[in-house]
């Protein structure tokens, strides 16, 4: 079976120190159904480590959520994230390995320790990443954004958990 998976993450004060975000995730079965979803929340962080965050936790927990109903699950990640998205389709990864983890700048690639992370799952054909316009008209990413929003206002004491 395959499964969707949307990912998003938020963050307030992006680029500076102390900002605070959420990360949200979810699972859809073949019927758009909704089987497993995960929220977080991350202290002094970036827009980019809580985006990395949702995709590592979904493709971590979502192959052991469903290992026991499904022996050969394949999963389609939605991210919005180009960032993601285009190391994924445009294998900068590999170039970052062979350069010794520095970027095209000549710097070191930033996030290193959660692409570390996530490359084994670009290499995992059970696995397959997708760009979605974040914003749009699009139900599940939108679910996703509202979702790692409100783990967001959680850690800034906006909401209750």
């Amino acid at each position: 079976m395959n499964y969707t998976i949307y990912t998003d993450g938020a963050t307030s004060g992006n680029g500076y120190e102390g900002a605070q975000g959420g990360w949200a995730w979810i699972l859809l079965d073949e019927n758009e159904k909704i089987v497993l979803k995960s929220v977080g929340h991350l202290d002094n962080t970036t827009n980019n480590i809580c985006e990395l965050t949702a995709v590592l936790d979904a493709c971590h927990n979502a192959w052991a959520g469903t290992e026991l109903l499904d022996p050969n699950p394949t999963f389609t990640i939605y991210s919005d994230s180009s960032y993601i998205i285009n190391c994924y389709k445009e294998k900068w990864y590999k170039k970052w390995q062979l350069n010794g983890w520095k970027n095209s700048k000549k710097q070191p690639v930033a996030n290193k320790e959660l692409w570390e992370l996530l490359i084994p799952y670009f290499e995992d054909s059970r696995f397959t990443f997708e760009k979605v316009k974040g914003h749009a008209n699009n139900e599940y990413n939108n679910l996703v954004d509202k979702l790692a929003v409100e783990a967001k206002m959680i850690l800034l004491g906006e909401i209750d958990g």
